[in-house]
């Protein structure tokens, strides 16, 4: 058995050495890269990964394929900005106030609609994104179709108002690590293994006990809440929003990191996030004026070549091919699985006898 334990704690501490040395790659590229359009691209990235783990937990764990993640995005962006620019509040206070208006929202207009299932719900997630963005647009409060500015000012931690991209650059990069982690926890949690039940099947999730509206109510708030935080980092970046945020386009873009990453995974969006974004803005700066529009182009392709071809995505592909045998094996020195669930089932056994 000590062999056995030495095996595991050995995977797992080159584990964490793997994971350490992306984020030191991470934390240390501002010091090496200098252009702002480069830094650019990885805020973008942070931004709609996050985004996309927020889709991921209704769409991907949940089966409720939404496409309303703009919407939530927007009204958070709006609700913190309103409440910085009417009332002068700290926007990281402001932050929290847009995350509570928005899932109290989410919670109150979806629940009737969970009665609903498939292509049905999805086609109410659009009509609530639209209906919201054609409000802001004929609402002086909201600044119509003008939009609102964030004032700008010298850099300060305390209002999130910087010159440099870098300060936003290690935000965002906290951001995606904080919301990786709690999704990380609701999956392995019994919220998580109840939302994947009712995705395989709803009618035996609820004659085993599970109640469906209720964990779906919970997995739209939390999803709808980490958009609001997005849509607070985002108008913050820019210092300004309108209604053009709430588009379907936004919530598309959403979606398609997941889908291309792996929608079945936590780690999907990060994945489809690092690949296509950049691909993206790429193809935007240099083709653009040629064809204006051929990211989206990008994107419309690359979806249809994943559902063909990989509808798993990457990460499904990963799990069974040769790469992750070899890295298992060979970098990780992973031992079989029955020992690890050996030990981790003792360890859990002792600590509950202590």
């Amino acid at each position: 058995m000590d062999e056995k334990k030495k095996a595991v704690r050995a995977y797992h501490r080159n584990v964490g050495i793997v994971v350490g040395l992306i984020l030191l790659i991470f934390l240390l590229i501002p010091e090496f890269v200098t252009s702002p359009y480069i830094l650019n691209i990885f805020v973008l990235v942070f931004y709609i990964s996050t985004l996309s783990m927020a889709w991921n937990l209704l769409g991907g764990m949940t089966g409720q394929n939404s496409l309303g993640h703009a919407a939530y995005m927007g009204l958070g962006a709006y609700a913190s900005c309103l409440l910085i620019t009417k009332a002068g509040a700290n926007p990281w206070l402001a932050a929290i106030f847009g995350m509570v208006v928005v899932g109290l929202v989410a919670g109150v207009i979806f629940y009737p609609c969970f009665i609903l299932r498939g292509p049905y719900f999805t086609l109410v997630s659009i009509a609530f994104g639209e209906a919201l963005r054609q409000f802001i647009i004929n609402s002086s409060f909201f600044g119509r179709a003008s939009g609102i500015g964030l004032p700008f000012g010298k850099d300060s931690w305390a209002n999130f108002r910087f010159g440099s991209k870098v300060p936003y650059y290690y935000v965002g990069l906290a951001m995606v690590i904080l919301v990786y982690l709690l999704m990380k926890k609701i999956e392995r949690s019994r919220m998580g293994y109840a939302l994947r039940t009712i995705r395989e099947d709803e009618d035996a999730a609820a004659a085993m006990g599970i109640n469906p509206t209720r964990y779906k109510i919970m997995a739209v708030v939390v999803s709808a809440m980490v958009a609001a935080l997005v849509g607070f980092y985002y108008a913050c970046y820019i210092r300004y929003i309108d209604p053009e945020l709430m588009i379907q386009a936004k919530s598309t873009e959403s979606v398609l990191p997941a889908v291309v990453g792996g929608a079945a995974y936590v780690e999907g969006p990060l994945v489809g996030g690092l690949l296509m974004i950049p691909l993206s803005e790429f193809l935007r700066a240099k083709y653009s004026a040629l064809l204006p529009g051929i990211n989206m182009l990008l994107y419309a392709v690359v979806l249809l070549v994943v559902i063909r071809f990989r509808p798993a995505g990457i990460l499904g592909w990963y799990m069974h091919s040769r790469v992750k045998d070899f890295i298992d094996t060979k970098i990780l020195r992973k031992p079989p699985i029955e020992i690890i669930e050996e030990v981790e089932f003792a360890a859990s056994k002792s600590r509950k006898e202590a």
